[in-house]
């Protein structure tokens, strides 16, 4: 039976960050890391993948992210890697009292603390074939991942351009 684990984080071709509409989005690419020990190979499609983060304050799940990839071979007899693009979407108007948003600052290190993992719950639902056969099936769990923002790389964000965005959307 193949196992499953993420095996880290990396940033991604595209902008690191970017403001979409009413969010800021951190882009990044979850490593996967995918041991099948079968002598068939899987075939994996139609991957959509939805985080969502435990609100500190509240105890809540506020949905915090997606992702998708169209399509992944795996080779048979094989540990493989492959990277999934992500991105954490922080919406302003689902974090009214900013405790997400304070909560990712302070993980990230990007008030002067130390970096700290950020952990998400989630959920995959994707296609896997095999010998012509797809099956069509849902993974839900928990992923611990280090930040994927350096902070050396938000120097614009520094003038004020995050609190301008946060206290427009309210």
């Amino acid at each position: 039976m193949p196992t499953v684990d993420l095996a880290g984080v990396t940033t991604t071709n595209t902008s690191q960050i970017s403001f979409s509409g009413d969010s800021l989005d951190i882009n990044f690419g979850l490593i996967v890391s995918i041991n099948n020990p079968n002598l068939l190979a899987i075939q994996l499609s139609d991957m959509n993948a939805i985080a969502y983060y435990p609100n500190p304050e509240s105890g809540a799940h506020s949905q915090i992210g997606t992702g998708y990839l169209d399509y992944q071979y795996v080779p048979k007899y094989s540990n493989f890697n492959f990277t999934f693009p992500f991105a954490i979407q922080y919406n302003p108007s689902i974090d009214t009292d900013q405790s997400m948003l304070n909560d990712i600052v302070s993980k990230c290190g990007l008030n002067g603390d130390d970096k700290q993992p950020i952990t998400v719950d989630y959920t995959i639902k994707l296609a896997a074939e095999v010998l012509s056969i797809k099956i069509h099936t849902s993974i839900s769990s928990t992923a611990t991942f280090d930040c994927p923002i350096d902070s050396g790389t938000l120097s614009g964000l520094s003038d004020g351009t995050l609190s301008t965005f946060v206290n427009s959307k309210k």
